[in-house]
């Protein structure tokens, strides 16, 4: 299964983050790069020009990798089963070594 296969595979994901029930609700490919929305208080939107326009949940953007690209994201980590993290960290190194030999 490809990496992007896998990851695509997680959406809908449920999981507590920070006391916070959270949902992947999408996977950016060029990174890759999770999108997490927090089903906890919405908060206000803001439009294009910073005015208030609309209340949601906040989303949040985050790389699979750790700061150090060595380990799987703390909320990725903390997300999926033990037996599904060593695969997907291993897929994730290897894209991101190729990404660094362009």
């Amino acid at each position: 299964m490809s990496p992007a296969n896998t990851l695509h595979s997680l959406i809908g994901l449920e999981f507590s983050h920070q006391d916070k029930q959270c949902t992947l609700i999408e996977v950016i490919e060029d990174g890759p790069w999770l999108v997490v929305q927090c089903l906890s208080e919405k908060t206000i939107q803001p439009n294009q020009h910073g005015n208030a326009h609309r209340r949601s949940h906040p989303t949040y953007t985050i790389h699979c990798l750790n700061e150090f690209k060595t380990d799987l994201h703390p909320v990725l980590k903390n997300a999926l089963p033990q037996d599904q993290q060593q695969p997907l960290l291993e897929l994730l190194l290897q894209i991101n070594q190729q990404q660094q030999e362009r």
